[in-house]
């Protein structure tokens, strides 16, 4: 029977709707499968750094948890390759020394009572919110492993999902893996410090998370050059 020109269809159910609808709703797409491609050489490296490709450069300092045996976050800090978009935050935890607890106070000039606000949880709820704005492809760091651990630690302590875990989400470069591989031909590492001083750039003052993303970021621009096509221009 017609209605103003149209169909009239008569459900016994609302199922057959539901499942309707539910077909028409475009399929989320499994995050894994959203990364960014591995970057597994130099060649892909320089592709992607003068591609439109996103960079977030991230580095860690630790503090020795004594309690626990085990490295706790005392500084993080992050930067957008090329642009001026950063973050950098000391974190305050109560499993550091007295000594450093009160010098964290000192140095912002805080009372105890206001330390939350550079606790794990804030500090990650702001980094958070800092890579939704910029949404990195990749997440690049100068020897990963221990900074992932930690993060993970956090996290799991958080109940943080992982499928909210940007570290894990996102396509992420351990750069002094790529350079071990591509220059050295082995697995061994190189400190961050010496591959500067190999490559002749500017010096910072090393193991402050500011000032390695810095280094970092100068390693890339090195990498994003066309060496090849310099070294035989005549």
């Amino acid at each position: 029977m017609l209605k103003d020109g149209m169909p009239v269809v008569h459900f016994s159910s609302f199922a057959p709707v539901a499942e309707m609808i539910l077909q028409s709703l475009p399929v989320e797409k499994d995050k894994e499968a959203q990364k960014a491609p591995a970057i597994k050489n130099f060649d892909q490296l320089r592709q992607r750094l003068n591609s439109q490709a996103r960079f977030l450069i991230l580095d860690l300092e630790f503090f020795q948890d004594q309690q626990k045996h085990r490295n706790g976050v005392a500084q993080i800090a992050g930067r957008m390759f090329e642009t001026q978009s950063s973050f950098h935050y000391y974190l305050y935890a109560q499993n550091m020394s007295a000594e450093r607890q009160l010098a964290f106070l000192r140095q912002y000039d805080l009372r105890l009572s206001e330390v939350n606000e550079y606790e794990v949880r804030q500090i990650f709820n702001r980094i958070f919110h800092f890579i939704a704005v910029e949404r990195p492809d990749y997440i690049v760091s100068w020897d990963n492993g221990t900074d992932f651990e930690s993060l993970n630690y956090e996290a799991n302590r958080l109940k943080i999902r992982k499928e909210d875990r940007p570290w894990r989400t996102i396509q992420s470069l351990d750069l002094e893996k790529l350079v071990a591989k591509e220059v050295w031909k082995s697995k061994s590492g190189i400190s961050l410090e010496k591959m500067c001083r190999l490559l002749h750039l500017p010096r910072v003052k090393y193991h402050q998370a500011q000032n390695d993303v810095i280094a970092i970021e100068q390693i890339l621009k090195f990498y994003a050059r066309d060496l090849e096509r310099e070294l035989n221009y005549r």
